[in-house]
């Protein structure tokens, strides 16, 4: 780990106005980067909303091993096509499951067969053609974090009418946005976390944690993403408001400022020491506002 070893003890002896001012540019980096790229998948996607929200739904649902196939098979699969099948939860399970390539296999079991058949016709209608299924990570995931899961709770969201853009916009409160995200799985998959797999009757809903993780990453920078493009500042500040009301995230980068005593309330604080710690590991101390201190 490069950065300076001191840089903990400092951030968290300093007075508070200054760890506030460091705290607030930090966090002003890290949103500015991931608002932007949000703005650059809505240029990709010739400024539809729609479009942007279920790419990042895609990437942030199979973060953090699976975003980059998921990302791409949001550009396969498009919105257009999954809004004209989402009468029915099946065809947007092949939809999604059949371009991902996870599908590729022979397989015995009569509502994959369907998924399989279904896919085929459905590939032909809209002219996709599949990853393949070596582009996923299948291993190291948690059981629920498997990508057919994750893309099997995709597909209900996307079957959930009261999932859309503007009430993504709109969402104030982490339980806003849990409630957009309440979604189960259908029948098959109650029981089942792969294609044949053995029966494994298990939690399936998307859990808190990953709740919170898809607010941080994906509500909070469409929000800001939009304000910016809307020049909207009261939604801008909603979005930072939003932040302050979620919980610190548990993680490594968190941990190590948090540890040496750093003071952390909510994850506002935790992005920007997410932020500091990833200019840490990147030994970027020109980047970071924490260096100016050291040079006082």
């Amino acid at each position: 780990m490069q950065g300076r070893e001191e840089c903990p003890l400092l951030l968290a002896t300093t007075d508070s106005l200054r760890r506030t001012k460091v705290v607030e540019s930090l966090l002003t980096q890290r949103m500015i980067r991931k608002y932007h790229n949000v703005l650059e998948i809505w240029r990709q996607a010739n400024k539809d909303w729609n479009q942007v929200l279920y790419t990042m739904a895609a990437y942030v649902l199979c973060a953090p091993r699976n975003s980059a196939p998921a990302q791409r098979l949001a550009q396969v699969v498009p919105y257009s096509a999954v809004l004209r099948e989402r009468s029915s939860r099946q065809r947007v399970e092949a939809l999604l499951l059949g371009a991902s390539g996870l599908l590729e296999e022979e397989y015995y079991d009569n509502y994959v067969i369907a998924l399989q058949t279904d896919f085929d016709y459905l590939a032909g209608k809209y002219s996709i053609r599949p990853l393949r299924a070596g582009e996923w990570t299948t291993s190291r995931n948690y059981p629920q974090g498997n990508p057919v899961m994750r893309l099997v709770q995709l597909a209900a969201l996307m079957c959930k009418g009261e999932f859309s853009f503007d009430t993504i916009v709109g969402c104030r409160s982490l339980d806003e946005v849990a409630g957009l995200l309440e979604v189960e799985v259908s029948d098959y998959w109650q029981t089942h976390l792969t294609p044949q797999g053995n029966k494994t009757p298990i939690h399936k809903r998307i859990g808190r944690d990953k709740v919170a993780m898809m607010a941080i990453n994906m509500v909070i920078p469409l929000q800001m993403a939009y304000a910016d493009v809307m020049k909207d500042v009261a939604l801008k500040e909603r979005a930072i408001e939003l932040l302050e009301s979620i919980p610190v995230e548990r993680n490594r980068m968190v941990a190590r400022w948090s540890g040496m005593g750093v003071p952390c309330r909510s994850a506002y604080d935790s992005q920007a020491l997410v932020e500091l710690q990833s200019l840490c590991e990147r030994g970027a101390c020109g980047e970071c506002p924490l260096e100016k201190q050291l040079r006082k």
